[in-house]
């Protein structure tokens, strides 16, 4: 009898020690993928390193910012269409992409790239020829 309750008291001694393992091996995974998320959404790096590769993209009015985001994922312009929409939304873009057909440099970080939909990089170069 005391033979029974010492492997039991042992199995429930292994069982709780792993149970307390896998809480904190989740919670270090947790923070890992929130540390990265928060990284990538500060972060301004492009999808590729220079010089990249043009990518020839057309956006209509009906489209969604959430597609837009989509879209450039799709083309390798932007590495995570979720990222980048949060950063859309964090630099008060969403709203302010025009619809037409852009020429999109894979090497763009995604703060060019917000602002080239937003028409902004056109009229810098406009103003630097005058």
């Amino acid at each position: 009898m005391n033979v029974q309750k010492a492997m039991l008291s042992i199995g429930l001694f292994l069982l709780r020690c792993s149970i307390v393992i896998l809480v904190i091996v989740g919670i270090y995974k947790l923070g890992e993928y929130a540390y990265t998320c928060g990284y990538s959404i500060v972060a301004d790096t492009a999808a590729e390193p220079e010089p990249g590769r043009d990518m020839r993209i057309a956006l209509t009015d009906d489209m969604t910012t959430k597609e837009v985001a989509q879209l450039l994922e799709r083309r390798g312009l932007v590495r995570d269409a979720d990222i980048f929409w949060i950063q859309l939304k964090i630099n008060k873009y969403e709203d302010r992409w025009r619809s037409g057909e852009y020429v999109l440099n894979t090497s763009m970080t995604p703060e060019e790239l917000m602002r080239a939909l937003a028409g902004e990089l056109e009229e810098e170069e406009e103003e630097e020829e005058e």
